[in-house]
C-alpha cells in the first residue's frame, strides 16, 4: 500500500510515519520508482507503535522491542511504575493544594515551609481503588514524533537565493574587475563554475555546521532526524535533488506543475523530495525572518544603485589624454537616447557620425593639451535644420561634456545628480552662453541663420562648444 493508504488505515499522519522510518522502527520495501510500498505487516507494526507511544513508551524502548533486545512485559512494568509515581505525585499536589485552601490564609500569612515539606514528603498516597484507564481521553501521539520541516516557501527560497548569489559573486567579481569584463559568455561560464563550487562547498558546510550563509541569515538549520549533522554524501545527494528540481522548473508547462507541487508541500508542511530524510529546523519560532528579508532587500537595492552609478561613470578619471577622453566619450554616449551612428577613434575624431535628429551633419574636434593632458576640447558642428525636428545641441557635444566633466575630481558620484546636470545643459540649447560645472567651464557660440529656398525655409549654421578644464 502507498503512504497515503497507510495513513488512512492506521490513522497515523505521514509526518509521524516518516519519523518512525527514520528512527528504524519501520522498514517498508522500495519499489523500482523509489516510492515506498507498505505491507500488512508494516501496518500491524505501526499500530503497535501507535499504541505503545500513546501509552508513553519511549522511542528508544520501541527500537529495542523491534530489535528483540527488550521484552514487552519489562517495558510495561517500568511504564506502570512511572505512571504510579506520576499519579502519586499528582495526588500529593492535590492534597497539599486542598490543605492550603482549607487553611483560608492570605498570601502574606501563608506558611510556605510547612506545605513544601508536605509536598516533598516521600510517602505514597493510598490506592483510590479506581482504574487508571478510565480517563476522559487517552493522550495523543507525542508532537515530537515528526521530522521538523520549515514550510515557509519565501524563507526557504530567499535562503537558497542568497547562497547561490554568493557562489556566483565569487566568479563574477573577479571577471568584472579583470580586463575581460562581463558579457553573456563570461556570465554563463561564471554561472557554471558557481554551480560546481556550490556542489563542492555546500555539502561540506552542512556536514561541519549544519547550515549555510543563506540559512544562517534566515534562521534555518539542517540535521539528521536524531539531531546529528548530515554526512557529506547526504548533503551532496540533497543538493543533487535541488538541481533536478531547478532543471524541471526551466521546462515550459512542466515547470508550472513542479512549482505547484513544491508550494503544496510547503503549505501542508510536507518535506520536499530532497528533504525526506532530513530535519529542517528553524532556530526560533519567533525568528524575525521578514526583518532579515527586508534588510536584504534594502541592501540589494543600495548595492544595485551603487553598481549602476559606478557603471555610468566614465572609465578614466582625473587628467586625461586624448585617447582616454575618446574612450570616455564612447562610453558616455550610452546615456543619450536615440544616439545614432559612429564612434570616436583614439585620435579624438568622430568616425561615421550622423546626429540622431538629422540636423548636425558634420562634427569636428580640436584639443588643447599640456604635454599629453587635455586642457580644453572644442566641438564644432555644422548642420541644416529640418523643421520637423527640434533644434538641440549635437549629441557628440553632450557626450563630450559628460566625458570630460564626470572625469573631474569634484564630479558628483550619484547618477541622479549627473542626470540633473545633463538636463541643465540640454535646456541651455543652441545659443550664446557660458556655465560652470565642477572643475569645467562650458561655452557655447552659435551662428545660425535662415535659408529660404524656392518652396521651403530651413535653419542653417554652426555651433561651437568649448570645454575648458579649470585649474
Amino acid at each position: 500500500m502507498t503512504s497515503k493508504e497507510m495513513e488512512v488505515r492506521s490513522g497515523v499522519p505521514r509526518a509521524n510515519i516518516r519519523y518512525y522510518e527514520a528512527e528504524g522502527l519501520l522498514s517498508p520495501r522500495r519499489a523500482k520508482n523509489g516510492y515506498r510500498e507498505y505491507s500488512e505487516k508494516d501496518l500491524e507494526t505501526l499500530e503497535k507503535i501507535k499504541l505503545l507511544r500513546r501509552l508513553g513508551v519511549s522511542v528508544e524502548e520501541l527500537r529495542q522491542l523491534c530489535q528483540g533486545t527488550e521484552a514487552l512485559p519489562a517495558v510495561l512494568d517500568r511504564r506502570l511504575a512511572e505512571l504510579e509515581g506520576e499519579q502519586a505525585s499528582l495526588e500529593r499536589v492535590r492534597q497539599v493544594c486542598g490543605a492550603v485552601r482549607s487553611a483560608g490564609v492570605g498570601f502574606d500569612a501563608l506558611d510556605a515551609g510547612k506545605y513544601l515539606r508536605d509536598l516533598d514528603a516521600p510517602a505514597l498516597p493510598e490506592k483510590s481503588g479506581g482504574t487508571w484507564w478510565r480517563q476522559p481521553e487517552a493522550p495523543p501521539l507525542p508532537a515530537a514524533d515528526t521530522l521538523p520541516t520549515v514550510g515557509n516557501p519565501v524563507r526557504r527560497l530567499v535562503a537558497r537565493s542568497i547562497d547561490e548569489t554568493l557562489y556566483l559573486l565569487v566568479f563574477l567579481i573577479p571577471l568584472a574587475l579583470s580586463s575581460y569584463g562581463l558579457d553573456a559568455g563570461s556570465e554563463w561560464f561564471a554561472f557554471l563554475l558557481s554551480k560546481l563550487l556550490e556542489l563542492l562547498v555546500e555539502p561540506l558546510l552542512l556536514h561541519l555546521f549544519g547550515t549555510t550563509p543563506g540559512k544562517v541569515l534566515m534562521g534555518l538549520r539542517l540535521s539528521r532526524p536524531g539531531g546529528g549533522r548530515l554526512s557529506v554524501k547526504q548533503g551532496a545527494a540533497r543538493l543533487a535533488g535541488i538541481y533536478g528540481c531547478q532543471i524541471l522548473l526551466a521546462i515550459p508547462v512542466v515547470g508550472w506543475f513542479v512549482l505547484y507541487r513544491c508550494l503544496k508541500r510547503c503549505v501542508e508542511d510536507e518535506p520536499q523530495p530532497w528533504d525526506r530524510e532530513t530535519a529542517y529546523r528553524s532556530v526560533s519560532e519567533a525568528y524575525p525572518w521578514w526583518l532579515v528579508l527586508l534588510g536584504l532587500g534594502l541592501a540589494g537595492l543600495i548595492a544595485y544603485m551603487v553598481r549602476w552609478t559606478q557603471a555610468t561613470l566614465p572609465p578614466n578619471r582625473g587628467d586625461l589624454t586624448v585617447a582616454e577622453f575618446a574612450e570616455n566619450v564612447n562610453q558616455q554616449k550610452a546615456y543619450l537616447d536615440g544616439y545614432a551612428d559612429g564612434a570616436m577613434d583614439p585620435a579624438g575624431q568622430w568616425e561615421g557620425y550622423r546626429d540622431a535628429h538629422r540636423f548636425w551633419k558634420q562634427t569636428e574636434f580640436s584639443y588643447q593639451t599640456e604635454g599629453d593632458v587635455v586642457t580644453a576640447v572644442t566641438v564644432r558642428a555644422d548642420g541644416t535644420l529640418d523643421m520637423s525636428y527640434p533644434l538641440t545641441l549635437p549629441q557628440s557635444a553632450l557626450a563630450s561634456a559628460m566625458a570630460l566633466a564626470w572625469a573631474q575630481e569634484g564630479a558628483p558620484f550619484w547618477k541622479s545628480s549627473r542626470d540633473r546636470r545633463l538636463e541643465e545643459l540640454e535646456r541651455m540649447g543652441v545659443g550664446d552662453w557660458t556655465i560652470q560645472w565642477e572643475g569645467l567651464e562650458i561655452t557655447c557660440d552659435a551662428d545660425m541663420r535662415w535659408v529660404t529656398g524656392s518652396t521651403t525655409e530651413a535653419l542653417w549654421g554652426t555651433v561651437t562648444l568649448t570645454l575648458t578644464v579649470e585649474k
